[in-house]
């Protein structure tokens, strides 16, 4: 789920959800914090769940520190259910999908951070069919603690559990149940999705849980960055900004200057430190850059990028413009001329519901793809998953990419068919 999203479900989960007879009932305790501590209560309450329900063997026996962080504001506990005791499977008949889903990633996490540790063997298994091995790399749970509640996913999608093989015994006969041709490349570095830039605002101490929302909003609604299937990627915008920031304020775009003007503003609320000294020797050395700005820095001027059609209303030429939800095309004689038109993207597949139209790619206002007839609204064809030029091999209906959890799967709309998955 997008960053705000997820804060505005949190807030719900906070103020209290109806629980039947039970009334409003808050699910969490206060969202807006980057605390890990929890009260003795919590703590008590949620080793006497885990003994009743896994044994004494599942309680963490080694005591955590309660060292508090320079980055971390600790005037309210960790995010933890507000009782252990209110199960994910409790509440579910009483909350939205999206709540439910919430409050079991908070309950499990928190359940698991009172848990003893995993024991893992890492091992690495050898098989051998007519004198040809095959190797295999992973690990064995010895112990699985914490694991019997929650195991961390990556934002590829990828969980931990993917890396553990079965028990095996020396001699044991395995039996072949599929071969996966898969081969591995070195890969750059992923963009960011929000998730991960907000674990990186969180790891280098910038900013707080509740500036990490307006942080993201802002970054988009200026033009600096758009999201492409869930990654930020820097507009053309964003790109001349940064570069002329990094020219003129070089000091200003740093990381280090970032953390330790958060610090130093901490340091002013706790009444350390005079506000003008800190303002005062940040400015000193920021007004030498800002004249040499104002005077060397270049206008900015984004160019109308040529669309490469013609308007069908006046003939002139069509360009990209940049709007509110992306990219468009307008016509270049505005204002006498208010023609506009969305960019489409033509997959290469005839429409499956009036045979004449192209199923075309769209964006919905929350910048969520879907795919449409280009006869629409005369034709109300519409797919969330992808369509595919060829026909489902049994029934001869429409063939679609569905994205499943470890890759695409191709599936046909109409009967059970389906084909082995692509990574």
């Amino acid at each position: 789920m997008r960053a705000k999203k997820t804060m505005m479900i949190a807030q719900q989960l906070y103020e209290g959800i109806s629980l039947g007879s039970g009334g409003q009932v808050g699910l969490i305790t206060y969202m807006r914090t980057d605390s890990t501590r929890i009260s003795d209560v919590a703590a008590e309450e949620a080793k006497s769940y885990i003994v009743d329900t896994y044994g004494a063997d599942f309680i963490a026996t080694n005591k955590k520190s309660e060292k508090k962080s320079d980055k971390v504001q600790d005037a309210h506990e960790a995010i933890r259910p507000t009782s252990t005791l209110r199960t994910p499977d409790t509440i579910k008949a009483h909350v939205s999908r999206d709540q439910y889903r919430l409050y079991k990633l908070i309950w499990e996490r928190f359940v698991a951070s009172q848990m003893a540790s995993a024991i893992l063997d890492t091992v690495k298994v050898d098989l051998i069919n007519n004198d040809v091995i095959f190797r295999a790399n992973g690990s064995v749970v010895k112990f699985p603690g914490f694991m019997k509640v929650y195991i961390e996913s990556n934002d590829d999608g990828t969980e931990e559990k993917d890396r553990l093989l079965p028990p095996l015994a020396e001699g044991e006969k395995v039996k072949l149940e599929d071969i996966l041709p898969e081969q591995h490349f070195t890969q750059p570095p992923p963009r960011y999705t929000e998730a991960r830039l907000v674990k990186s605002l969180e790891e280098l101490g910038i900013g707080r849980p509740s500036t990490y929302v307006p942080t993201l909003e802002t970054i988009q609604k200026r033009g600096y960055v758009s999201l492409d299937n869930k990654r930020f990627v820097p507009t053309e915008l964003g790109q001349i900004v940064f570069e002329l920031v990094v020219e003129f304020f070089p000091e200003v775009i740093n990381i280090e200057f970032t953390v330790q003007m958060e610090g130093d503003l901490d340091k002013i609320e706790e009444g350390n430190v005079n506000w003008i000294q800190i303002i005062d020797q940040f400015y000193k050395g920021f007004e030498k850059h800002l004249e040499i700005a104002e005077k060397e820095m270049q206008k900015v001027e984004i160019r109308d990028e040529p669309a490469g059609e013609d308007c069908e209303q006046c003939g002139s030429p069509m360009v990209f413009k940049m709007g509110r939800y992306g990219k468009f095309m307008a016509c270049s004689n505005f204002p006498d001329c208010r023609n506009t038109k969305a960019i489409v993207k033509d997959i290469g597949v005839k429409c499956p519901t009036c045979k004449d139209g192209n199923i075309i790619e769209r964006k919905s206002k929350k910048n969520r793809i879907f795919y449409g007839c280009t006869n629409y609204p005369e034709c109300e064809f519409l797919s969330w998953d992808k369509p595919i030029s060829r026909p489902c091999p049994k029934c001869e209906n429409l063939l679609v990419e569905k994205k499943m959890k470890k890759g695409i799967q191709v599936q046909c709309v109409s009967c059970d068919y389906k084909e082995d998955q692509q990574v």
